[in-house]
């Protein structure tokens, strides 16, 4: 009887098992190879530096604004500082009249005089301009004959204290510089480290500016390099304006006051998505930076030495600016403002690496979870593919060496359900009746595509119909495992079948309708 057949041997189900495994590799290549192409897409759009970018974009709109901001405030500064120098320089002329300047040696009445009246300019210039402090030097001195009395200088210095980068109007002042009297006159305390008068020789470029020629005040406006104000701890840079006379002669010196801490104030860290901006106002030496004469805004969480020397190495997106201590990324500008030594100064934006490195990790392990997520699910997709391409012929071989009813449609495939009706017809029927002509002309045309197989396949063909596996195959042909292979995939061609499953399927299927000489 049809249903007297050998239960499934341990090869079989290894067979089947081994179907299931080529075609989860051929899925899992297939959906592999779709995931790569994605992510070349990826890379070749950019999507991969897009850290860089973003990276870049943020250091842009912060630098254009800390130039914008720069210069409008070292603006501010500089008109202050000239209408400071205009005024006094026509009240001094006037005071003076025809006298000389030098006519204020040794006469401390006059120049106390004249500091009280010039008090008025400065206190307007810092109520007005975002700056510290502002002074004004007479080049004249009370007492021509104490020591040091060539650097020993006449004049007013206020500075602000209780410093805020919200204003500077209504803050309190402290006298620096100047006669004493005319601090108790506009009730000012005299600062911890006040003199009489100032040292020439601490303000750098003040003989020059004596001494030279003036065609436009505006013109020879400049400031100073970053100086240590004298006798303090605090880091200024100082903007310095000739002031002449009617006739041209040298009067004095004014100007205004940026103390590091002011800059300090007005120009704090901005968080970003890589950490704190700082931002620094610095002459380039070479490709460095010298930050001993820098102005450095806050410096949250950057931990910048501000005695430090940064190369500047260029990048694509930014620079690297390397360090002794510390690298950091940013970018920088020139800025247009004069100094006295003729050195060109920058804005600079500054973040450190380490954070922009942190934030690339970052990024690069949501890369790597999201990789790992889509490869579990391409996994879970290739298992899913095999199984249901693998699943018909499985459930067919079973249903064929099975003991129960063969019903209609019991695999879903039309083909083997049809032969599963005529099995069990004949099984009904002792006459044995035709197959269905569509079942025929299966039979009859893997047969003929049987008769294209060389002697050496049909011989193989034979092992498989006798049921051995590919390497008792290999062993009893004499003939390596590869070998075997070879000739499997010219039998799979020929005969049209996809899998060595399918063929063992046919052969099934001929042996129990009697036809299996046909084939072998």
């Amino acid at each position: 009887m049809l249903r007297e057949v050998c239960s499934p041997s341990d090869k079989t189900r290894r067979k089947s098992i081994r179907m299931q495994s080529r075609l989860f590799l051929y899925w899992s290549s297939m959906l592999l190879i779709v995931l790569s192409i994605f992510l070349v897409i990826l890379s070749l759009t950019g999507a991969f530096s897009s850290l860089d970018k973003e990276m870049r974009q943020i250091l842009a709109a912060r630098q254009r604004n800390v130039v914008a901001e720069l210069s409008e405030q070292f603006d501010r500064i500089t008109a202050q500082g000239i209408a400071v120098s205009e005024q006094s320089s026509t009240f001094i002329s006037n005071y003076l009249f025809t006298d000389p300047i030098a006519s204020l040696n040794d006469d401390p009445e006059r120049i106390e005089e004249l500091e009280s009246h010039l008090y008025g300019y400065l206190n307007t210039a810092l109520q007005s301009a975002p700056c510290s402090g502002g002074y004004l030097v007479l080049d004249a001195t009370t007492n021509s004959q104490v020591p040091g009395k060539q650097f020993s200088r006449a004049g007013l210095y206020i500075r602000l204290t209780n410093l805020s980068s919200k204003g500077t109007a209504n803050q309190d002042k402290a006298f620096y510089r100047g006669v004493p009297n005319v601090a108790r006159e506009h009730q000012l305390e005299l600062h911890n480290r006040w003199k009489l008068e100032f040292d020439t020789s601490m303000l750098p470029g003040y003989d020059e500016m004596i001494g030279s020629p003036v065609e436009r005040i505006a013109e020879s406006a400049v400031w100073t390099e970053r100086i240590r104000l004298t006798d303090t701890w605090e880091n200024v840079i100082l903007l310095m304006i000739p002031i002449r006379g009617n006739d041209g002669a040298a009067l004095g010196v004014c100007g205004l006051e940026m103390s590091e801490l002011y800059f300090m104030l007005s120009y704090p860290s901005e968080d970003s998505n890589f950490g704190n901006m700082v931002t620094l106002l610095a002459p380039m030496d070479g490709d460095s930076f010298l930050l001993s004469r820098a102005m450095t805004g806050e410096l949250k969480e950057t931990y910048l030495n501000t005695e430090d020397v940064l190369e500047v190495k260029e990048g694509k997106y930014f620079n690297q600016y390397i360090g002794d201590y510390q690298t950091y990324l940013g970018m920088h500008s020139k800025v247009d403002l004069h100094t006295a030594d003729g050195s060109q100064l920058y804005a600079v934006t500054l973040i450190p690496q380490d954070a922009y490195l942190h934030a690339c990790a970052l990024k690069r392990d949501i890369w790597l979870i999201g990789f790992i997520v889509i490869l579990a699910m391409l996994t879970v997709l290739s298992v899913h593919l095999s199984r249901s391409f693998a699943q018909p012929i499985s459930q067919s071989l079973e249903l064929i060496r099975s003991e129960g009813p063969i019903h209609k449609g019991a695999t879903g495939v039309s083909e083997i359900d049809e032969l599963f009706e005529f099995l069990q017809t004949k099984m009904q029927s002792a006459n044995g009746s035709q197959l269905p002509s569509n079942i025929e002309d299966l039979f009859t045309s893997f047969a003929h595509r049987a008769d294209t197989l060389t002697p050496t396949e049909h011989n193989i063909l034979k092992y498989y119909a006798d049921g051995k596996s590919i390497n008792e195959v290999a062993e009893q042909a004499c003939i390596s495992i590869n070998t075997v292979r070879r000739h499997n995939a010219n039998i799979y061609q020929k005969l049209g079948v996809g899998s060595r499953e399918e063929l063992l399927l046919y052969i099934e299927l001929f042996r129990r309708c009697d036809r299996l000489d046909e084939l072998i």
